[in-house]
């Protein structure tokens, strides 16, 4: 079984009466990240951090660091932790929302390192939800994202093919159970079946993420990077 985490992290260094949420979605590729990271921005108005965008936006404008990072990528390896945490924290602390409002971390942390580069920078989380999955649903979740880009048109995008699915799990794996072990340091588990029905999984999150504030004006920036709104991560 594949897991997913949620980790909902206290406002640390809010003034008294502050509103913040924090959230961290963490879990293996194609498990239903980036599904589940739209539903909740929609519905709490905080900011999207996701990972996979800020990388493949790096990619795309061609910059040092997407042209450092472009073919790991594309073979399904990941990316050095460094480079994965400094935009992390570039991306938070030149967000307005992600300061006044809270943020959705999506697909970090996902190795120890990442896990302490968290707790160093004081987001101490405190609950995890773990969403399992089986390796055949992960696989199958790519593959269809592949022939509906083909169906519409598009290019696919270079990872979801079983072969690089299979060694993205493969990598994943490798570092769970050290970034568990982190993560247990601060935080205690909680499982939720993402085998059910989207519906069924997005109502079981929402009850663990308390609606402390409307979601924001139209012109606020929301601070989501990349073109994909709905995407398996």
């Amino acid at each position: 079984m594949r897991t997913f985490y949620i980790a909902m992290i206290g406002s640390l260094g809010l003034p008294a009466g502050a509103q913040q949420q924090r959230i961290v979605l963490f879990g293996p590729p194609g498990v239903g990240k980036g599904t589940q990271a739209k539903r909740i921005i929609q519905k709490h108005g905080l900011c999207h951090v996701s990972t996979g965008d800020l990388l493949r936006a790096e990619v795309k404008k061609a910059s040092k660091i997407g042209q450092k990072v472009k073919s790991l990528m594309a073979r399904g390896h990941l990316v050095p932790d460094k480079v994965v945490v400094r935009l992390v924290i570039r991306m938070i602390a030149g967000t307005r929302t992600c300061e006044r409002r809270g943020w959705l971390l999506d697909g970090f942390p996902r190795t120890a390192t990442q896990v302490h580069a968290l707790m160093d920078a004081g987001l101490v989380p405190h609950q995890i939800i773990v969403l399992n999955a089986t390796n055949e649903t992960i696989i199958a979740r790519a593959l269809s994202r592949a022939r509906e880009a083909t169906a519409a048109g598009q290019t696919p995008r270079k990872d979801d093919n079983e072969p690089t699915m299979r060694r993205r799990i493969a990598e994943y794996e490798r570092n769970r159970d050290a970034t568990l072990v982190a993560l247990r340091q601060y935080i205690r588990i909680t499982e939720v079946d993402g085998e059910d029905e989207r519906g069924r999984v997005e109502g079981v999150i929402n009850q663990l993420i308390p609606r402390m504030h409307s979601k924001p004006n139209d012109a606020e920036d929301t601070g989501h990077v990349g073109e994909d709104v709905v995407e398996d991560s």
